[in-house]
């Protein structure tokens, strides 16, 4: 069973805010204190707008408010409104606009993708489990989805829009197409790992392995990478064609890789199964490999895409 802390701790950045901030409002702060069990000072309705709160008779000023913030967070929330604006301008020049409809459905993919992002990676049976202990906490999952809709809006429309200015920049080749089918559809290999930062750990480690320790234990107590090591190791389905599939594909169930050096670190890699490719035709899948590689074009492009912006405009930082 999930406590408290320990969804507070598996949210997400954005998500954990919204739901502190919810899990906290229940604590009723600034509210009048019972008279009759404190002797604490009595709040005051406070007049000046330059005032954001009194604590004990302390003013806690507003430019404290915003110099905190923009200490904390200043470089990259302008950088964020920079690119926001460039976005809106180049739309605004190519006459874009997005419909009420289209801002919902952006909305709610966003909003599914992050909750559903959280159930997956931190094996959270479904939205019920996690509704039953943000009803414990006071609040509801319904809650968190409002106020990720209303801090999230923004967001979905400036993404909206950068879509369809990019639009034209792409195009969807057979050959695209067919790496995504075997990618989506083809054989996928299901694995387990170890990340070290270091490659004598990674030795070291493979050495008791091949003597016989039990993998998913020192996943959980060696790994580098917390999440799959929450998980004992286990990793995402993969497919044998690309990328660390390429290094393992030999292998088979049950068997270890040889330490396998890549971005992230050094890898051990224990295959626990392999699935056939699926029976769906390439025809019948077509429409949907066509989104999935659109959007993975989209993904690609965005980035240089954005410094090209940036680099175009004429911007003047106070």
């Amino acid at each position: 069973m999930f406590t408290l802390m320990k969804i507070l701790r598996i949210v997400s950045h954005f998500s954990w805010i919204l739901l502190a901030g919810m899990i906290f409002s229940q604590t009723n702060i600034g509210a009048a204190p019972d008279t009759a069990k404190s002797s604490k000072i009595e709040p005051q309705v406070i007049t000046d707008t330059n005032i954001v709160a009194v604590v004990n008779g302390q003013k806690i000023a507003k430019q404290e408010l915003y110099n905190l913030l923009i200490d904390t967070y200043g470089d990259d929330a302008l950088d964020v409104l920079i690119r926001r604006t460039l976005i809106c301008q180049a739309a605004e020049k190519e006459g874009i606009k997005v419909t009420d409809k289209e801002l919902e459905k952006k909305l709610k993919t966003l909003i599914d993708n992050e909750i559903n992002g959280l159930l997956r990676t931190y094996q959270i049976k479904d939205r019920a489990d996690l509704e039953k202990e943000l009803v414990k906490a006071g609040t509801s999952l319904a809650n968190l989805e409002d106020k990720m809709s209303k801090r999230m809006r923004r967001q979905a429309e400036v993404e909206l829009l950068a879509e369809r200015l990019m639009e034209k920049t792409i195009t969807i080749a057979d050959e695209d197409l067919k790496k995504a089918y075997d990618q989506q559809y083809g054989e996928k290999i299901e694995a387990s790992q170890i990340v070290f930062r270091a490659r004598r750990e990674a030795e070291d480690t493979l050495k008791k392995l091949q003597a016989g320790a039990d993998f998913a234990t020192l996943a959980k107590n060696e790994s580098a990478d917390r999440i799959s090591a929450a998980r004992g190791g286990k990793m995402q389905p993969f497919s044998p064609k690309d990328g660390m599939g390429a290094e393992v594909a030999h292998l088979k169930v049950g068997e270890l890789s040889n330490i396998i050096k890549t971005d992230y670190g050094y890898h051990i890699i224990k295959i626990t199964d392999r699935k056939p490719p699926s029976n769906k035709s390439f025809k019948s899948v077509r429409e949907e490999l066509e989104k999935i590689v659109r959007n993975q074009q989209y993904k690609e492009r965005m980035g240089p895409w954005l410094i090209s912006l940036v680099e175009s405009a004429s911007i003047v930082k106070n």
